[in-house]
């Protein structure tokens, strides 16, 4: 069994409050002063609740996965969105 170790990289996430003022600008459509669906980052996004967005996954056809207000939204190397719940994050990441 061999051993191995992340490669050092860089990421951006933001948090939900973050991602709900970038909605709010680049929204048409609300729900209870919320932005309905919009597109962050090339993927459209849909209104849950006052708490949750659904985020397309990378996989086409698949699920969406929940993103909260107790995540942080990480962009990938490849452009895809995915959540991280924020003590996950902070235990993986730090502020470069």
């Amino acid at each position: 069994m061999a051993k191995y170790r992340n490669k050092p990289r860089e990421i951006v996430a933001i948090t939900f409050d973050e991602f709900v003022e970038f909605g709010m600008a680049n929204s048409n459509e609300f729900i209870k002063s919320m932005p309905k669906s919009f597109k962050y980052n090339n993927h459209v996004v849909h209104y849950v609740d006052d708490r949750t967005y659904l985020i397309p996954t990378l996989e086409s056809g698949e699920s969406a996965q929940r993103f909260s207000s107790n995540d942080m939204l990480i962009i990938g190397l490849k452009g895809e969105i995915y959540p991280c719940r924020i003590d996950i994050f902070e235990e993986t990441y730090e502020p470069i």
